[in-house]
């Protein structure tokens, strides 16, 4: 049974955070590997303390549940069908709960944004790639397309931390609206990161924060499937995680981390993206508590 921190489950039905694992890569178009990280992070994470220390939140007091994982049918199953799959184990979650998916590529972002932003809201993602492709490789919900689709519901789009454009995407840009860029070489601008983070405790409603693990440092997150240079550093990934936690006009109601693939010989992958997750835990349940939830 998948676990997060071998934390005791907390029922289903109780859960105010639903934990998701996704160990699907079929559409990757790089390095394989990506659906090998959701069992290595949800070990990982048996490393971590219980406390967090900059909160001081016991995540072993937080209503946790843990999904058994949602496995594609074939390593190689079209994206379109392994979505629908994800789309079935959303049912039975319930309707208050955070999900925080742990991926396997970004294409499985798509269904838990499609339940955390059913009213509408702000997709709030760190990705080197902008996905925002019509379709890629004959489908228009591969990974490369994961934001297109987002923005396709109707949802705001702040993307943080991008180092790579495709002429096609650059041409949707012209004319698309509501989509907010923040590049990795421009946030080096005096001023610019300020202005990120300001914006980013001012947003009002529902969010949904994506973490694609390419969008980081390679110093803390080595292993991904398309390595960019100049990802967010852990200073900086933890003030956006902060600035969207403590937001009082802000909820966030879905969360993942993705595009994580563990390297043979070390565990800096899995080990960082499981304490992002615990990070998220601890930071969210703080800004909870401030809202009076």
């Amino acid at each position: 049974m998948a676990r997060f921190a071998s934390h005791r489950q907390s029922p289903l039905a109780e859960a105010d955070y639903v934990i998701v694992p996704l160990p699907y890569d079929g559409s990757a178009s790089y390095l394989k590997g990506t659906a090998n990280a959701p069992e290595l992070i949800l070990e990982a994470s048996e490393q971590l303390e219980d406390m967090e220390e900059e909160t001081g939140q016991l995540v072993s007091a937080l209503k946790i549940h843990a999904l058994d994982p949602v496995k594609p049918a074939t390593p190689l199953q079209p994206p379109d069908e392994y979505l629908a799959l994800i789309r079935k184990a959303l049912e039975a979650l319930p309707k208050g709960a955070v999900t925080i998916g742990v991926g396997g590529e970004h294409s499985v972002t798509v269904p838990l944004a499609e339940r955390a932003l059913a009213k509408g809201g702000t997709f709030v993602v760190i990705d080197a790639h902008p996905d925002l492709r019509g379709e890629y490789l004959g489908s228009c919900v591969s990974h490369a397309c994961a934001s297109r689709r987002v923005h396709s519901l109707g949802a705001e789009l702040i993307q943080i931390g991008l180092g790579t454009l495709s002429p096609e995407e650059a041409e949707f840009l012209k004319a698309a609206v509501g989509i907010r860029q923040y590049w990795s070489y421009a946030l080096e601008a005096e001023g610019v990161f300020a202005e990120l983070i300001q914006r980013l405790g001012s947003i009002e409603g529902d969010v949904y924060l994506s973490i694609d693990c390419d969008g980081l440092d390679l110093s803390y997150m080595p292993g991904v499937g398309t390595p960019i240079p100049g990802g967010l550093s852990w200073a900086r990934l933890m003030a956006v995680m902060r600035a969207l936690t403590r937001n009082g006009s802000a909820r966030i109601t879905g969360f993942d981390v993705v595009e994580a693939m563990p390297l043979g010989g070390s565990v800096i992958t899995e080990f960082s993206a499981a304490k992002i997750i615990q990070k998220f835990l601890a930071f969210n349940r703080l800004g909870d508590v401030k809202r009076g939830g």
